[in-house]
């Protein structure tokens, strides 16, 4: 499975917080293919729109980590039946300026923390409001209402109880699903848009220009090319540089189109299959050449959008055989 980057925001900032407990319980028992950080938002100013053409440079590292992950947890004790103000002053300096949410999409979890009985219910759902806004869709099951927090946790900061661990091991596996599953359904969504673009790099490339297509080709890390006379090229500097000498070999005014025959993406890893029919002109002389070819493209999504990190393309399509 593809790790998962969960931001955990810890709406305390006492430094023997049981909250912050709770947070470091949870993380120590995320599976294996989960990747917890936590965001401090104890140095945020509180959140003032006059500062927005010039923010704090906290604000701005703040909304970057918000970026750099793909879910959040919030862990938050209970105020006055509600959120602590550092907390509410977090996601108003994640969510602004207008129109630059960055939690927008993220799949969120939300644990509330107390010493008392009530297990903090009124922060938990004061909190979740506020999702509503920022388009963040939250876990519903299993709910984490940890009172009487006082009583959970040893000398040394661990769980005395396996019930409870067992309980916290048992929800980061729940959030760790989740999470997975709204990312997921985001890049495919993604994925599906990104054919589009990728059918119009093509286009391109056969009218000679690189560009386009050296903006999906990563640089650095492993990378194949499979061309259809033949041989194979690999490493992303040496695929890069093949897919711009080929681009060289056509005059402006192809055509390109896709024949996609399957297609999909499942986390980070999407890919096509089907034919690319093209109309170019090729060689010193610029002869017109149709082609029909066979292909394969697997992208992975890293820098913040989709790489081609292998091709297979051969001309056999029509031949018999």
């Amino acid at each position: 499975m593809p790790e998962i980057k969960i931001a955990i925001l810890v709406g305390s900032l006492r430094k023997k917080s049981l909250t912050r407990k709770a947070a470091r319980a949870l993380a120590g028992l995320a599976p294996k293919r989960v990747a917890c950080s936590f965001l401090e938002i104890g140095d945020l100013p509180l959140y003032n729109q006059d500062l927005d053409d010039q923010p704090p440079a906290s604000w701005t590292r703040f909304r970057a980590e918000i970026d750099g992950h793909d879910a959040i947890l919030f862990l938050t004790p209970e105020y006055n039946r509600s959120i602590p103000g550092c907390l509410k002053n977090a996601v108003d300096v994640g969510s602004r300026p207008e129109g630059e949410n960055h939690f927008d999409g993220m799949p969120a979890g939300v644990v509330s923390v107390t010493p008392y009985q009530l297990g903090a219910f009124g922060a938990n759902h004061a909190l979740r409001q506020t999702f509503v806004f920022l388009n963040m869709p939250v876990m519903q099951q299993p709910e984490a209402y940890i009172a009487d927090a006082g009583s959970l946790f040893d000398a040394n900061d661990g769980l005395k109880s396996e019930r409870t661990r067992a309980f916290f091991a048992n929800y980061m596996s729940a959030f760790a699903r989740w999470a997975e599953m709204i990312v997921s359904a985001a890049k495919r969504e993604d994925f599906s848009q990104f054919m589009k673009q990728r059918e119009n790099v093509a286009a391109a490339h056969v009218s000679g220009n690189a560009k386009p297509l050296d903006a999906i080709v990563p640089r650095t890390g492993e990378a194949s090319f499979f061309p259809p006379n033949g041989g194979s090229v690999h490493g992303a500097e040496e695929v890069l540089s093949r897919y711009d000498q080929d681009a060289k070999s056509f005059a402006p005014g192809g055509s390109s189109s896709f024949d996609v025959l399957q297609s999909g993406a499942d986390g980070d890893i999407g890919y096509w299959t089907g034919f690319q029919r093209a109309d170019a002109r090729l060689g010193d002389g610029y002869k017109k050449v149709q082609m029909k070819l066979r292909v394969t493209e697997l992208f992975r999504f890293q820098e913040g959008g989709w790489k081609l990190i292998h091709r297979h393309a051969d001309d056999s399509a029509d031949r018999p055989h």
